[in-house]
């Protein structure tokens, strides 16, 4: 007993423990790596259309970049998880453990944190900074657990692409026709609200109307200035004021003035045609014809754009490499599990000779 509670005896065997379980009792794990870039359909920069294509790409590479890092989110989410893995029991009995090895695997009545758990350390997803490409690996107990997972994270890469694309381009679209719509309908009411107008009062323009009967005024009061003239040089040429030539002339002049009266109160009054209202009510409803005209077609043009450019910012998965069924049982966690023992030993003997030493001195 005293030989076990000796410090180095004990660290032995937990080494000796740790090296038999990570060599000889661990299950053999298997990767399959596989990698892809999340490519558009057009390169934001028309003058090159690969990925490959140096300096000119890096606006290419960078989005790649970010869509691979919330693709690593999404695919180590538990809606992916619950997408391959409806049935939580079957996910158990997939990865169930075995004898010997009782320690690695999934035991049957887990909790679902446990589960998603599991489910993130049998992948790994890296997004290639230089590149934009993102290499996936997925571990299995078996080869075909490992192809079979990468499989199917690959598929919900691609889902996980268009559908978010696929939706956003879709609401653009739909908002685009939309606006179309509401256009055509402003300039049919605009239309609409111009023609009754026109066919309650029965013209055409009331403002080339309105222009017509200005100038017939203004030849009216031009003709009768011409007979205030005249009838001013009959009375210096006649003594009489009542003379029948000098009378003559001052009723047409008044008869010209009650004319000009009267075609004035017919178009300005409310009881006649009140043609400044009437044009002011045209000139708007014109206008707002015009102003229903060039909206439509701007929609019309901006629902082009948007359905150019939503086939233009279609992403795709290009595949740089597929995934291999493995071969050969992956060593360099049976490395990495024994060096992380090694680890906690030396941290371990650090932190309790630090405490000892503090001890003492206290």
């Amino acid at each position: 007993m005293s030989t076990l509670q000796k410090p180095r005896v004990l660290i032995s065997l937990f080494l000796a423990s740790s090296a038999f379980y990570c060599f000889v009792i661990g299950r053999d794990r298997y990767t399959s790596v596989s990698e892809f870039v999340i490519q558009q359909a057009l390169p934001l920069q028309t003058s090159s259309a690969s990925v490959l294509a140096g300096a000119a790409a890096a606006p290419q590479v960078l989005t790649g970049l970010v869509d691979g890092q919330y693709l690593q989110v999404y695919l180590a989410s538990s809606e992916v998880k619950n997408r391959l893995f409806t049935d939580p029991t079957a996910l158990e009995k997939k990865y169930q453990p075995t004898f010997p090895d009782l320690f690695s695997g999934l035991p049957s009545g887990s909790s679902l944190p446990q589960q998603l758990s599991f489910y993130r350390n049998q992948l790994q997803v890296s997004p290639q900074p230089l590149s934009g490409s993102v290499i996936l690996r997925t571990v299995g107990y078996d080869p075909e657990q490992a192809l079979t997972l990468n499989n199917s994270l690959i598929a919900q890469s691609r889902r996980f692409v268009n559908e978010v694309n696929q939706s956003i381009n879709a609401d653009q679209n739909i908002f685009a026709q939309k606006e179309v719509q509401l256009s055509e309908k402003n300039l049919k009411e605009a239309t609409r609200a111009l023609e009754i107008f026109q066919e309650k009062f029965g013209q055409l323009s009331v403002v080339s109307e309105q222009a017509a009967i200005s100038s017939f005024i203004s030849g009216l009061e031009s003709r009768l200035v011409e007979l205030k003239v005249e009838e001013a040089s009959l009375r210096r040429q006649y003594q009489d004021p009542d003379a029948p030539e000098v009378s003559f002339v001052a009723d047409q002049a008044r008869e010209l003035e009650k004319q000009i009266r009267k075609e004035r109160e017919k178009s300005v009054s409310d009881n006649g045609r009140d043609l400044n209202s009437l044009a002011i009510q045209e000139t708007s409803l014109t206008t707002d014809v015009l102003f229903a005209t060039e909206s439509l077609k701007a929609a019309r043009l901006a629902a082009d754009n948007s359905r150019r450019e939503s086939q233009r910012q279609l992403k795709f998965v290009v595949m740089l490499s597929q995934p291999q069924r493995p071969v050969a049982p992956d060593q360099n966690w049976r490395w990495q599990a024994f060096l992380g023992s090694i680890g906690i030993i030396v941290v371990a003997w650090g932190v309790g000779g630090f405490i000892l030493s503090a001890m003492k001195k206290a």
